[in-house]
């Protein structure tokens, strides 16, 4: 974090290498999330390239008070979202695909237990694709990302409360789902 910090101050005096150094440092970090919002790459390399003119725009904006990082996440998602609105695509869930859980050490498990495992990582994956987008966004920030609820109010533009609501009441959305498709498949 002191790192960024110290590039950011150099920018701001105006040290063009420094921002080059930004821009490779969180290159690919901003073109995975885009890519997760719109579900393409060419719409994400474009998201990623407006996010960097952005960010060039408003460093002086940046108030250092939060991870530069999650300014740069939060400034990413809603540039990914107002591109959809713009050209009306289909949003995607933040998370979608392969990377959204971790596998399980092969060593330590049965294949029972791998099964298993497996299973309930798909059942998961599939009750958070059910998600509105904004919703599923927030529990894959929170679980999976790691996000505290204040980061997550930044990134999204919603009060603490409302993140801390929308936990809530998707915790017990995903758990009544998993709860009622574990008792459909005995």
């Amino acid at each position: 974090m002191e790192e960024d910090l110290l590039l950011v101050q150099r920018v701001l005096r105006g040290e063009q290498a420094a921002f080059r150094q930004l821009v490779e440092q969180y290159q690919n970090y901003v073109f995975t999330i885009a890519m997760r919002v719109l579900n393409s790459r060419e719409e994400a390399e474009e998201v990623a390239q407006d996010v960097f003119l952005k960010v060039y725009k408003m460093l002086g904006s940046y108030r250092q008070e939060s991870k530069f990082s999650s300014w740069l996440y939060a400034i990413t998602y809603r540039t990914a979202i107002d591109n959809t609105r713009k050209k009306k695509l289909p949003l995607q869930s933040i998370e979608s695909g392969s990377t959204a859980f971790q596998a399980p050490d092969v060593n330590s498990k049965s294949p029972a237990e791998l099964t298993q495992d497996n299973d309930l990582k798909h059942q998961v994956q599939s009750v958070i694709n059910r998600l509105k987008p904004s919703d599923a966004s927030i529990i894959t920030l929170y679980y999976l990302n790691e996000q505290s609820v204040q980061e997550i109010a930044e990134i999204t533009g919603l009060s603490v409360t409302n993140v801390k609501t929308k936990l809530f009441r998707l915790r017990e959305q995903l758990r009544q789902e998993l709860t009622a498709s574990a008792l459909d498949q005995h």
